[in-house]
């Protein structure tokens, strides 16, 4: 819902023809080759989206709009539980469940990614010859930071193959006046992150098997909530996290030649906007989408 940003920046436009970040992912999307888009709402935003997508995409592309609903959890738990804030990222994917059959890849709707990360994702997810699970793009920290407040971003660590061998969420992170880019600890102790130090943007790339982990997680997750914790997230790198430590899936990193933007701020609107316009101007992108 855009805490930070103050208002809805999923649609919120950033060129002169009414586009927001999401046209560009789903235009990208569609010349990669993913044929069906699956927008995961809350209720209160759902006719927001239906009035703008449903009659814009070309027949040929399926659509869904999901609701994640706060009130989506398993029984034993709900007379236990008064929840306010979406559950977090790990939910949404859960509620994808009944709409995905395939391979599929989830991004975040308020982060422009890049026409050659949707092409590298689409083909290591329809490579009939690859044995691999699941794969993240991961980008390098210091492209990835805000000029104008701390950011969230999934530390990765990798073996020498390029397989995710453990994932840290980092909260708090700002480059320093000094070069130096630091997070804030669980116990608001200062920790320090390299500029070359691989994170995960939340583009993910899965297979169906994913939801049966999620959903055992997710149960451990609400089982350790504190009863009067009502601000805790489950995140999707949580799951992730358990299918390779438990040796049930592996998640191998793709790399990009696509430059990250995105917007946390109000004040990060002209950055991406100029962006967005020089990739117009250089025809990247037609200045009409569809």
């Amino acid at each position: 819902m855009g805490s930070r940003f103050g208002s809805l920046k999923q649609l919120h436009y950033i060129t002169s023809n009414n586009y927001s970040i999401i046209d560009f992912s789903i235009y990208d999307a569609i010349s990669a080759g993913f044929n069906t888009i699956v927008f995961i709402v809350r209720d209160e935003i759902l006719e927001d989206f239906k009035i703008r997508y449903e009659n814009r995409l070309d027949d040929s592309i399926t659509m869904h709009f999901i609701i994640q609903d706060i009130n989506d959890i398993p029984g034993h738990h709900k007379s236990e539980l008064d929840r306010k804030k979406p559950w977090g990222t790990g939910h949404a994917l859960l509620s994808l469940e009944n709409v995905i059959e395939n391979n599929f890849a989830l991004i975040n709707a308020d982060d422009f990614y890049g026409k050659d990360a949707f092409k590298t994702m689409h083909d290591a997810l329809f490579n009939a010859k690859s044995t691999d699970n699941n794969f993240f793009i991961g980008y390098p920290l210091k492209n990835t930071l805000s000029n104008n407040g701390t950011v969230s971003r999934g530390e990765c660590i990798m073996d020498d193959k390029g397989f995710l061998m453990d994932i840290h969420e980092r909260g708090e992170i700002k480059m320093q006046s000094n070069g130096i880019i630091d997070y804030t600890l669980s116990d608001k102790e200062k920790g320090t992150l390299l500029p070359e130090t691989t994170v995960s943007m939340n583009f993910w790339g899965l297979s169906p098997r994913i939801f049966d982990v999620a959903k055992i997680q997710f149960d451990n997750f609400l089982e350790n909530l504190s009863k009067n914790d009502n601000t805790s997230e489950f995140y999707i790198t949580t799951i992730v996290d358990h299918t390779i430590k438990n040796g049930l899936m592996n998640c191998k990193m793709l790399s990009t030649k696509s430059q990250w933007y995105g917007i946390t701020y109000k004040s990060d609107i002209d950055e991406v906007s100029n962006k967005i316009s020089d990739f117009v101007s250089q025809d990247i992108y037609p200045e009409i989408l569809w």
